[in-house]
C-alpha cells in the first residue's frame, strides 16, 4: 500500500482500531520489549459505580492512551495519545484540556509525549524516540500493512 492509501483507510477507522494496529505493529517489530508498550484504559463510557471505582483506584484524567515504559536518550518514557485523523469541521483528532495538561506535566518530568493520528505517525514517533531511522520501518509497513488490520 502507499502512504496515501493507508491515510485514506484510517479516515474511516475508529481511534480504537488505529491504536490496535499500532500496538500490533510495535509488538511484531520489537517483540523483546513488546509488552513495555501498554494501554491505559482511561476513556470510554462507564457506569457511575465503575467510574467512581476507577477514580478511587487512581485514575487520572488526560493520561495518554499508550505508554512505552522504556527509557531512551535520557527520557523516562514515551507517552502516545492516539487520535483519529483530523476531519474538517470536527473536533475529532484534537486533544482536550485534560490531555494537554497531562502532556505538560509528563514533559516537564522527563518523558516524551506525542499525538499520533495514524500508524505512520506512530511508527515515526516510536523510531524517533528509539533513535533509529524510521524510513526502513515505514517501507516495511507499506508492504505488510494489511497484516496489521
Amino acid at each position: 500500500m502507499t502512504k496515501r492509501e493507508i491515510l485514506d483507510a484510517e479516515r474511516g477507522y475508529s481511534e480504537s482500531k488505529i491504536q490496535h494496529t499500532c500496538v500490533c505493529w510495535f509488538r511484531a517489530t520489537f517483540p523483546e520489549v513488546g509488552n513495555l508498550l501498554f494501554s491505559v484504559p482511561n476513556g470510554g463510557w462507564r457506569g457511575a459505580k465503575s467510574g467512581a471505582m476507577m477514580v478511587y483506584e487512581g485514575q487520572v484524567r488526560g493520561v495518554a492512551d499508550l505508554i512505552l515504559l522504556f527509557p531512551c536518550g535520557g527520557k523516562a518514557a514515551l507517552c502516545v495519545e492516539m487520535k483519529v485523523p483530523k476531519r474538517k469541521g470536527s473536533s475529532a483528532g484534537t486533544q482536550n484540556a485534560y490531555q494537554k495538561a497531562w502532556q505538560s506535566l509528563v514533559e516537564s518530568h522527563g518523558s516524551v509525549y506525542v499525538v499520533c493520528h495514524g500508524i505512520i505517525e506512530f511508527v515515526t514517533a516510536v523510531c524517533v524516540y528509539l533513535r533509529t531511522n524510521p524510513q526502513p520501518y515505514i517501507d516495511k509497513l507499506l508492504n505488510q500493512y494489511p497484516l496489521y488490520r
